[in-house]
């Protein structure tokens, strides 16, 4: 009698535990999928205070991937991927120029695009 009790507090208590897991895996999920899509469709900045400048030198014949790759590992944007949307979305799909930029995390990536689509503001120069 005490054995099958707590056999089936046990399995009342397991079950319990997975379906608090399957959910907090589910808000995790849902909460990166939000964030993911707010970056390809929003257009916020990495960080809006920063003044850093970042120099970054995109080759010629750079792919978007490629473009994306740099300006992650420079910490220019957040997602790689959510970037490569972006541009494939955008007015600038195509547009990218080789050179040498100087970007900032408080830029949005409209603005960056803008840049090396060499219709921004910032100072380009290829080689």
């Amino acid at each position: 009698m005490i054995k099958k009790l707590f056999v089936g507090t046990f399995g009342v208590a397991l079950n319990v535990i997975i379906y608090i897991l399957v959910i907090l895996l589910a808000i995790r999920v849902i909460t990166w999928s939000y964030d993911f899509a707010y970056e390809v469709f929003g257009d916020r900045p990495v960080a809006e205070a920063s003044e850093e400048i970042v120099p970054v030198q995109i080759s010629d014949g750079a792919s978007t991937n490629e473009i994306a790759a740099i300006l992650d590992k420079k910490g220019l944007i957040k997602y790689k991927y959510a970037f490569i949307i972006h541009v494939g979305l955008s007015q600038y799909k195509g547009m990218l120029k080789p050179g040498n930029y100087e970007l900032s995390p408080s830029m949005t990536m409209d603005q960056m695009l803008a840049v090396m689509a060499g219709s921004g503001t910032a100072e380009t120069s290829t080689e």
